[in-house]
């Protein structure tokens, strides 16, 4: 668990250095980049097949007052690729940012988990509650036991169809499917979004292929009641992908200490579609 490598250079609007760095963790070279000095709060990023980079720059602005740790996932982004995508297991990604955060020299730190990354941050508190000061889980769900709710054109539900049902054959393949079917994960598309959403990630087909029989082997319900670590639950109220009754409000419900918090204009990325309403409510939650 040592770093290797580590380059700096400047984040775009964001007050000191964005220091990249590999860091080797459970046998695995994985690619983290921080920003900003302070308590660490780490960032999951959703996928699988995706990156860290589309959380960026919209969670840049907690560095003001906190270290934002961001990482691809192992078998994503730049981190090291497995030649068999079966030893990728929530039980792994979660030992992997607990091992990681050991290595970066942080023994408590805030979790933040979109998405998929937010299995892995539920993964993560139920074995590794005691490292946490608070957990955020955002647009996410307690098991995928339930039918997505979305509308879309003929393309595109044609698309999600393709998603789904087979394999992507490469990265380009991936890419395209993918950029179809992101349209209908949001309430309110921009297509200046959704380019400057394409450009920053990293895409790996290979995982996202692994995802569909990873996703069905998670299940956090009946796991998260004994969890007393403060949380914030946030839902887009027009997210169909994980609609708040199957995801948010099943998990605020289980939780002991959890607050729930649903952004009315905004489907699966609240951080961005009501960005100043969502940084707004996650610094006074942060602050308490």
């Amino acid at each position: 668990m040592t770093v290797t490598t580590e380059t700096d250079r400047k984040a775009d609007g964001v007050k000191g250095a964005l220091s990249s760095r590999v860091v080797k963790v459970n046998g695995a070279n994985i690619y983290v980049e921080t920003v900003g000095k302070g308590p660490a709060i780490l960032l999951m990023h959703g996928g699988f097949g995706l990156s860290h980079n589309y959380l960026r720059p919209y969670f840049d602005q907690l560095s003001t007052n906190f270290q934002v740790i961001y990482y691809d996932h192992f078998g994503n982004g730049k981190s090291d690729k497995p030649d068999d995508y079966r030893v990728m297991t929530f039980e792994r990604l979660a030992s992997d940012a607990d091992q990681l955060m050991t290595a970066l020299g942080h023994d408590r730190f805030t979790l933040i988990g979109h998405s998929c990354g937010g299995f892995i941050a539920q993964e993560f508190v139920i074995r590794y509650a005691d490292r946490l000061d608070g957990l955020v889980l955002v647009d996410t769900a307690p098991a995928l036991d339930f039918e997505l709710h979305v509308s879309g054109s003929d393309v595109q539900l044609a698309a999600l169809d393709k998603l789904f049902s087979q394999p992507m054959a490469d990265d380009t393949e991936w890419r395209s499917t993918w950029n179809t079917v992101l349209r209908m994960y949001f309430h309110q598309w921009s297509e200046e979004v959704g380019a400057d959403l394409d450009a920053r990630t990293d895409y790996e087909h290979r995982a996202w292929n692994a995802s569909g029989d990873l996703f069905y082997t998670f299940n956090a319900v009946g796991r998260l009641g004994a969890v007393a670590t403060p949380t914030l639950v946030i839902s887009g109220r027009h997210d169909g992908i994980t609609p708040p009754d199957s995801g948010a409000e099943r998990i605020a419900a289980e939780m002991p200490n959890a607050e729930l918090s649903i952004f009315g204009e905004s489907g699966h990325y609240p951080f961005i579609e009501e960005s100043d309403a969502f940084f707004d409510k996650l610094n006074t939650w942060l602050s308490r």
